[in-house]
């Protein structure tokens, strides 16, 4: 047996010499002091050597684990020189298909590029519309055969069945073939502009009025056949004005109930960009109900009641509105529209009513200089919104027909003044049908 010492002592000479480790593993020591890793072995009564490296790059325990492998196929009759050759053409085979550009190929490549930043939910998605529709058409293709005549006529297929997975598929495929333009295996992007397509119609998410909103409040607290933390979801989304499945999806460790604030991770979010959400006294109260309601060892705040390591299903809080009567009248995500079109009503700061939505600056000016994420200022927009909230309940309960009065409406103005300071801007009337989501 060989030891590493040994190996590395070997001194060259005259002529090249064998040192023996085990089961035919031995090193050839060349008289220029080059040493060899070599494995004499036999199979179907035919004898064979295989190299495995040199060294040092190969030391003793890299070599004796490459024996082993090798040993193993040996054991299967199977001839490890050749094996590997085999090995070696297939990925040629392969490295030759990528070259060549097949369709399935690059298709892949593109899908392994970009699915790191999508959310699993849209990663399973893609892979679903892709493999239904685009493989089956195109998987055995060269990339650079495929026409803007085969594309369009693909599309307005889907198109008649499915139309938003037909506009999927469109970018799908403009993302796969840019990726061959910048691999360098075509020079121009057949895919066809979505002017091909049928323009989508805009769909709004339904938005209460103040009116509704007290209703609705007023329904969601009389209801008694009602999930406890279902409940406290929706009154989560209202208060805190997170799309639905930032609230759904939450997670304890987000959560700091003492600094009453609420710091969601950049890759829940749609715009990939850290959010922080300031807490009002009435959310820390629902959030402190709900510790004491879901087991300290669950990580979401609305676990999943089939799966408790996944959370709350999603459709969990449309299903409510709906059970209380709100079907078509409203949506969880319409509840940013009424807390938006509130505060524009009112003269709110456009900049702190858009970063308690967590919207993406759509002028680069503003968002370049705009690095002060106004903490204070949305505080106190976000207890404004929760105080109006419960005037809004209060008032359903004591069965007014008007949320305010124009008296009310001009405190309202009077008392939002406190929320601007010198970074205000002109506001700009923004309606609740138009939000973004």
């Amino acid at each position: 047996m060989l030891s590493s010492l040994k190996v590395k002592t070997a001194k060259p000479e005259t002529r090249a010499y064998k040192l023996a480790d085990s089961g035919g593993l031995y090193l050839l020591v060349q008289p220029n002091g080059s040493k060899l890793w070599r494995y004499k072995f036999r199979v179907n009564g035919t004898e064979g050597l295989q190299a495995l490296g040199t060294f040092p790059e190969i030391s003793l325990a890299d070599a004796r684990g490459l024996h082993a492998d090798a040993r193993k196929l040996v054991a299967h009759g199977i001839n490890p020189t050749q094996a590997r050759r085999d090995k070696e053409i297939v990925q040629a085979q392969k490295q030759l298909a990528r070259v060549n550009g097949s369709f399935a190929t690059v298709m892949s490549d593109w899908n392994a590029a970009t699915a790191g930043d999508l959310r699993p939910s849209t990663v399973k998605q893609r892979k679903r519309e892709i493999d239904n529709d685009l493989l089956p058409k195109f998987k055995g293709r060269q990339i650079g055969e495929i026409t803007r005549l085969e594309l369009t006529a693909l599309l307005k297929s889907v198109e008649q069945r499915a139309p938003e997975v037909a506009r999927n598929l469109r970018n799908y495929l403009w993302g796969v073939f840019e990726y061959a333009i910048d691999s360098g295996l075509i020079e121009n992007n057949p895919v066809p502009p979505v002017r091909v397509l049928k323009k989508r119609k805009q769909k709004n998410h339904p938005a209460l009025s103040d009116r509704q909103i007290g209703v609705f409040l007023g329904a969601l607290d009389d209801a008694t056949k009602i999930n406890e933390e279902t409940r406290i979801a929706m009154l989560l989304v209202l208060l805190t004005v997170c799309r639905k499945a930032e609230v759904i999806e939450a997670r304890w460790n987000e959560i700091d109930l003492e600094g009453a604030q609420w710091e969601i991770p950049a890759a829940r979010m749609k715009a990939k960009r850290t959010h922080w959400v300031p807490l009002p006294p009435q959310a820390v109260a629902l959030l402190t109900r709900l510790r004491a309601l879901v087991p300290a060892d669950r990580e979401h705040l609305f676990p999943n009641r089939v799966d408790p390591h996944r959370p709350m299903a999603n459709r969990s809080l449309n299903a409510l509105m709906e059970r209380l009567g709100f079907s078509g009248e409203g949506t969880p995500h319409g509840m940013r529209a009424s807390f938006s079109t509130y505060f524009n009503s009112i003269g709110g700061n456009i900049d702190v009513i858009e970063h308690c939505l967590a919207h993406a600056p759509t002028n680069a000016v503003r968002a370049a200089y705009n690095r002060h994420v106004y903490q204070n200022e949305r505080r106190a927009m976000l207890q404004q919104w929760a105080d109006y909230l419960d005037r809004l309940r209060e008032e359903q309960a004591s069965s007014r027909h008007e949320s305010f009065t124009p008296a009310d409406k001009t405190a309202e103005k009077l008392n939002l003044l406190n929320l601007t300071d010198r970074f205000a801007v002109v506001p700009e009337c923004q309606n609740a049908d138009a939000i973004r989501e």
